[in-house]
């Protein structure tokens, strides 16, 4: 499990302000914890109070005259009296106010506060952006659903693994029934009888609470600290001190406490050298194999291992190098998919040339068909026109003046066909 202080995703940050318009309507939802409601750390810059309601500001509204106050405080106010409630001008709500600069919303998440849940044994003091984070997702003292699913109730979520704890069970110190889920809580702070004076120091303490009690208490007798080293001794924990100072064995226990130090860092080193062993292992097999595959074949991926817990791919001292091979797998994954892209990429490529090739060459021979027919269509265009202008030359008037002047000299004679022409001058390409 993560720490308390570990932003996850889709936690909603403090600093996110609600719109004005719901607020205005009443139709917005209550948030997982109340802001307003925290205890903080130490005392609160003033700048960061809220004029109004007199506490740390919560999604904070900025008007244009610069002055900031909570957003439901402004919004409230202003349904009672449309004006600035620090300088008393005109303030259109909808349109002369803005969120807070992030400096403000900045400076209000950092604020250190105790946990909501402090009164049911919390002590966790976290920052404000936080706060939220720790109720809703870590903190033991949270109620949740019950685990059973016929059961409506809640539990605190360090006791959702034991199931449905709502039945009836008997106070061994008062004899009082009570359910099981709220046994804890009446033995700690409602039992009569829930106190007890220890019987060595004459120390008050809580009576199901007497492991806790007997960690701290001075009169419980414990071991030496040079026991490892063969001292039998059992004295006091008040007293521990005074016979360490006396001990026998006191001349060897700080050379046993270097070896003993020695060794857990030889023991540390061999376990890295084995955990790097072990990371080079499963890098080399799993993480940079390239898969075989044919040219028909699409690109196959390759899937990262769903246990990194397993025997092959082996435990990770933290998650930071658990994501570093994790890195290490994708980058190779990466450059293995674009040396695939560039094969294909050169596949594709060869392949259009090949299609295309006959393309050109048709082309090629569409273009010479094409000049082919365009000379064609000239020449006939040019014998058209060598036509027309034939035909031009032989007019009615001409013939007849000619005729004339034939039928004087030598008599009449027969007109020449335009066929008779073409066989004595044929046109040429």
């Amino acid at each position: 499990m993560p720490p308390p202080n570990t932003p996850e995703e889709g936690l909603v940050s403090t600093a996110t302000s609600l719109p004005i318009r719901p607020l205005i309507q009443g139709a917005f939802s209550l948030p997982v914890v109340d802001l307003k409601a925290l205890e903080y750390e130490s005392d609160v810059d003033e700048n960061l109070i809220c004029p109004i309601c007199r506490l740390p500001l919560v999604s904070p509204t900025i008007t244009n005259c610069d002055h900031v106050f909570c957003q439901t405080c402004i919004v409230q106010a202003h349904i009672l009296n449309p004006v600035c409630p620090v300088d008393r001008l005109p303030l259109k709500l909808a349109t002369e106010t803005r969120t807070a600069p992030k400096i403000i919303h900045n400076q209000l998440d950092n604020l250190l506060v105790r946990c909501p849940n402090r009164p049911r044994g919390c002590n966790l003091v976290v920052t404000r952006a936080l706060v939220e984070n720790h109720v809703t997702r870590y903190c033991e003292k949270t109620s949740v659903p019950c685990p059973h699913p016929a059961c409506d109730k809640t539990v605190a979520r360090k006791d959702s693994g034991k199931g449905c704890l709502h039945y009836d069970v008997k106070c061994e110190y008062c004899d009082h029934v009570y359910e099981k889920a709220d046994l804890e809580e009446h033995q700690d702070s409602q039992c009569a009888n829930r106190k007890k004076n220890c019987e060595l120091c004459a120390a008050e303490f809580v009576r199901h609470k007497q492991d806790e009690h007997l960690k701290e208490c001075l009169e419980v007798e414990i071991s030496c600290k040079f026991a490892p080293f063969g001292c039998t001794s059992r004295v006091s924990r008040k007293k521990l001190d005074e016979h360490a100072r006396l001990c026998e064995y006191r001349v060897v226990g700080p050379v046993g406490e270097q070896l003993a130090e020695l060794r857990a860092k030889f023991k540390a080193l061999q376990e890295k050298d084995q955990l790097k062993e072990r990371r080079i292992k499963f890098l080399e097999n799993k993480g940079f194999s390239m898969p075989t595959t044919n040219p028909s074949d699409g690109i196959t991926d390759l899937s990262l291992p769903e246990n990194p817990a397993s025997p092959d791919t082996a435990p990770y001292e933290s998650r930071d190098q658990y994501f570093l091979s994790l890195f290490e797998t994708m980058e190779a994954k990466v450059e293995r998919l674009s040396s695939a892209l560039s094969e294909v990429e050169g596949r594709h490529s060869v392949m259009l040339f090949n299609e295309t090739l006959p393309i050109k060459d048709q082309l090629t021979e569409i273009r010479s068909t094409l000049g082919v027919l365009g000379m064609h269509v000239r020449w006939l265009m040019n014998f058209r026109l060598q036509e027309r202008g034939r035909v031009g030359t032989n007019s009615p008037t001409m013939t007849g003046a000619l005729t004339g002047s034939q039928d004087t000299n030598n008599g009449p004679t027969v007109p020449r066909r335009l066929s008779d022409n073409l066989r004595e001058h044929p046109p040429r390409l």
